[in-house]
């Protein structure tokens, strides 16, 4: 569970990023509810199936992807969320990009993001994870990405605690969904339309599996807010209902008549379908992140 917000919690550096106002959390968006053994199941199926955002950028980068800073949500964007929701989402957003400029040293536009998920994560009540100690040890490790790594995913269990215990665990879900869309919108941005990658149109077919589990998790919740952003996967689910799993087949060895059974399932797809893939998903996050 805790390799979901390895970069998502990266939120702890030192500035805010906009204006330093601290708009309130608004109680009317704040659901408490009961965390289901049902949906706490689901919820660590989740946690283990879809890539974090570190882990997404990653695939992409090793696929060829290349880095552009415009494919990023605007840092000015973070003073516009208001709702829970939306910083949820968006915490989850600027963690993604933050995986991002990490995985290809943008040191500078890093710092950038670090500020902004450290905005949100203080107005969503999760800073309690970084005490004066984990400052420290964030400062000295800043250049040693595995030991960066490390800090905070154990900074995570203690956020990830405190939303669950404060009945919030609607909005780890949302962060997730957050991280997740974005990652997906930058992979199928970097793609060449006129001669696309084949390893990262395959990268990008993989990921209908994490959505049949993130859409599964969400529509577990009864909030509203929760249910409207369930609502807004639901053509992109559509879409990837066209790549099609396609079971092994059993073949006969010549040379010795043995039966083999071919490796394992592959996904069948065409290079229009991975196109229709890329524009639902940049209309979806182009709603979350405005």
């Amino acid at each position: 569970m805790k390799k979901q917000f390895a970069i998502v919690l990266l939120s702890s550096l030192f500035f805010a990023c906009g204006n330093d106002t601290t708009p309130t959390i608004e109680d009317d968006v704040k659901e408490v509810e009961d965390i289901t053994p049902e949906r706490a199941s689901k919820a660590q199926m989740v946690f283990q199936t879809v890539p974090s955002p570190l882990e997404t950028a990653s695939i992409f980068n090793n696929a060829g992807a290349d880095y552009n800073s415009a494919f990023l949500n605007p840092i000015e964007n973070v003073d516009k969320y208001a709702t829970n929701t939306q910083k949820a989402l968006n915490f989850g957003v600027y963690g993604a990009d933050l995986s991002y400029a990490n995985i290809f040293d943008q040191t500078q536009e890093s710092m950038f993001y670090m500020n902004c998920s450290k905005k949100l994560s203080d107005e969503l009540a999760v800073t309690a994870a970084f005490d004066a100690e984990t400052m420290d040890r964030i400062e000295e490790n800043m250049n040693n990405r595995d030991s960066l790594l490390m800090i905070i995913n154990d900074a995570f269990w203690i956020a990830d605690a405190y939303l669950k215990e404060n009945g919030q665990d609607n909005l780890s879900a949302l962060i997730i969904v957050g991280g997740w869309i974005e990652g997906l919108y930058i992979g199928t941005k970097t793609l060449d339309r006129e001669n696309p990658d084949e390893e990262l149109m395959t990268k990008i077919a993989d990921q209908k599996y994490s959505l049949v589990n993130l859409v599964e998790l969400l529509g577990m919740y009864e909030n509203d807010d929760v249910k409207n952003v369930a609502e807004k996967l639901t053509s992109l689910t559509k879409v990837y209902e066209k790549v099609i799993e396609e079971e092994g087949e059993t073949f006969v060895d010549n040379a010795d008549g043995v039966a083999t059974i071919g490796g394992g399932s592959t996904l069948s797809f065409d290079k229009g379908i991975i196109f229709e893939i890329a524009d639902e998903i940049e209309k979806i996050r182009n709603e979350i992140i405005q």
